[in-house]
């Protein structure tokens, strides 16, 4: 039998489409290839085929899940970078700990800018995490509990 014969036996047993049958088996029940095809009473070539063209595989729907999440990265820091699009321009700090705690406030704002004006796709976006660890640093240093962590440590 061909493809298209399998599908319409298969189609008129369940009484529903090849997609729903193929999703059952594959997300909800999460079968494998032999299983599934034991399940179903068909090849195992003709299941992986039909696996594959529905997108069931766990790569496969994996990879869907992250194209479709792009679409919220590119709205992640939009708020804020409207917000300070016209305080783009770099300040020349103190080499204090309060310029560097404002030096990195102004990574941050460029790194959500750009982030925002590439939606999302900017490869230099990702620095974006290692400036908010460093701001997080800072205060925490300022407000002493980063000298506080270590203590305990450094009597052991």
């Amino acid at each position: 039998m061909r493809y298209l014969q399998y599908k319409g036996l298969l189609e008129r047993e369940n009484k529903k489409s090849l997609r729903k049958i193929m999703y059952e088996t594959c997300v909800i029940e999460g079968l494998d290839a032999s299983s599934g095809a034991k399940k179903l009473g068909i090849a195992k070539e003709i299941f992986v085929y039909w696996r594959k063209h529905y997108r069931f595989e766990r790569r496969q729907m994996l990879f869907d899940r992250t194209v479709e999440n792009i679409g919220n990265y590119k709205s992640l820091y939009a708020e804020e970078a409207k917000k300070n699009e016209s305080d783009r321009h770099p300040r020349q700090g103190e080499k204090t700990l309060q310029g560097l705690e404002e030096a990195i406030d102004q990574a941050v704002d460029y790194y959500k800018y750009l982030h925002y004006k590439s939606e999302g796709l900017a490869l230099e976006t990702a620095k974006l995490p290692l400036y908010e660890f460093s701001k997080n640093v800072v205060i925490n240093y300022r407000d002493g509990a980063l000298i506080d962590e270590l203590k305990p440590s450094a009597e052991s």
